[in-house]
């Protein structure tokens, strides 16, 4: 049985020259390594985005209408919350306070030689929330939360970075524990650590009672808040009953829609995902990454099958002459283009997933691969060598049975 019908002349094309097919494929890896490693980055600007309302419970989010984002949520009325609680559909709201806050490195472990100077000043994300109920889904936190009852205490979050001091030189851990530093202004010791994992506005975060957070924010606990997160009674569909605690709040105090906001905690996900992605500097660059990427592995592809045609013009006419429709020759052009795509993406998928996996340990940023992602870059890949395949097409059109006498 005969492996091809015809001649695969696409493929006799592309390894002909091994050098110059190991080039081309090397090119087009390259370019869709970038785009990869952008959506990458572009992806885990995402995912860092939600990583704290990932945790968080609640199916109901109430936050205020000047809301910027996650560590500057500005703050409302915590008379809404005791509001929303009376509605029929509600089992609870709890508050959360967060902001940025300016915190003291502890005394440098001498034997860090690239530690930053002792008592230097850095942001820090501050959390805060009532002791006798945990908001946030990590189960280490129900055997931590006593250590939060004594004065001028916190848990650190074991995704800090290390320029924040800790004492091995890498991430903070049990040997922090006791060690003081400078929190808002006010002396505060390490009671233990947990781990959740930092936003993008701070590289660590630190949870803490809700009155020492009033302490070092200046702001009374008892009558704003940050957050307020809507627990549901059971089999209670989130939008409608988001629906109709607004509905219930404009018609008992006019004021609501002035004074808090309310979404659902998947509403609210998207709506910091977006605003990370969209509405700054650093989701704009990879996404204008991913298109640069595309252009460049566009061209590399042109250049390559450009060369190509350019150099097998008489035998592209021959085949005219042999009876051979400008159809049938096009589609070799573009075959041999899939061809590029096909074997430029195999080792740039491999080499992405092996970058991803070392940037998320040398950073502590999530990036992984998706199948969407792969599937997603694998048809940029077709789309990218069948936009160049097209463009080096139309050197086909001198390729005339004339020219060969």
């Amino acid at each position: 049985m005969l492996v091809f019908r015809r001649t695969p002349i696409s493929l006799l094309n592309l390894i002909s020259q091994p050098t110059r097919a190991i080039v081309s494929v090397t090119g087009v890896a390259f370019a869709l390594l970038l785009i990869f490693m952008q959506l990458g980055f572009r992806g885990a600007v995402g995912n860092t985005a939600t990583i704290v309302y990932g945790k968080l419970k609640g199916q109901l989010v109430m936050r205020s209408p000047d809301y910027v984002h996650l560590y500057e949520p500005r703050m409302f009325e915590r008379f809404w919350m005791n509001k929303v609680a009376t509605h029929p559909d509600v089992e609870s709201v709890d508050p959360f306070f967060i902001m940025l806050q300016r915190w003291q490195n502890p005394l440098r472990n001498q034997g860090c030689l690239q530690a930053p100077p002792d008592g230097s000043f850095r942001t820090v994300g501050m959390m805060g929330m009532q002791l006798d109920r945990s908001v946030l889904n990590l189960k280490e936190l129900d055997s931590k939360l006593d250590l939060l009852q004594a004065p001028d205490t916190m848990l650190v979050d074991r995704a800090t970075r290390a320029e924040y001091g800790p004492e091995d030189c890498k991430r903070f851990s049990e040997l922090d524990v006791g060690k003081r530093t400078e929190l808002g202004n006010r002396s505060t010791r390490i009671a233990g650590t947990f781990q959740l994992g930092t936003g993008l506005a701070t590289n660590g975060a630190v949870l803490v009672s809700d009155l020492e957070f009033g302490l070092r924010s200046g702001t009374d606990v008892r009558r704003r808040v940050s957050l307020g997160l809507v627990e549901l009674k059971p089999n209670c569909d989130p939008r409608k009953a988001r629906d109709s605690i607004l509905q219930y709040l404009k018609q008992s105090d006019s004021r609501s829609e002035l004074a808090v906001q309310i979404l659902t905690m998947e509403e609210q996900r998207q709506w910091e995902r977006k605003r990370w992605l969209t509405e700054t500097p650093i989701g704009m660059i990879f996404s204008m990454g991913v298109v640069l990427s595309f252009i460049i592995g566009s061209a590399i592809v042109y250049m390559v099958l450009a060369t190509d045609v350019s150099s097998r013009l008489a035998e592209y006419a021959t085949l005219k002459a042999m009876g051979y429709s400008p159809f049938f020759l096009a589609i070799s052009v573009l075959k041999q283009a899939w061809l590029l795509s096909l074997f430029g993406y195999i080792p740039a998928l491999l080499a992405a997933m092996t970058l991803y996996a070392i940037t998320s340990n040398l950073s502590g940023i999530p990036t992984f691969m998706t199948w969407e992602r792969a599937f997603g870059v694998f048809g940029l890949a077709l789309l990218m060598c069948t936009t160049a395949g097209l463009l080096a097409v139309r050197k086909l059109l001198k390729a005339e049975p004339a020219s060969l006498f």
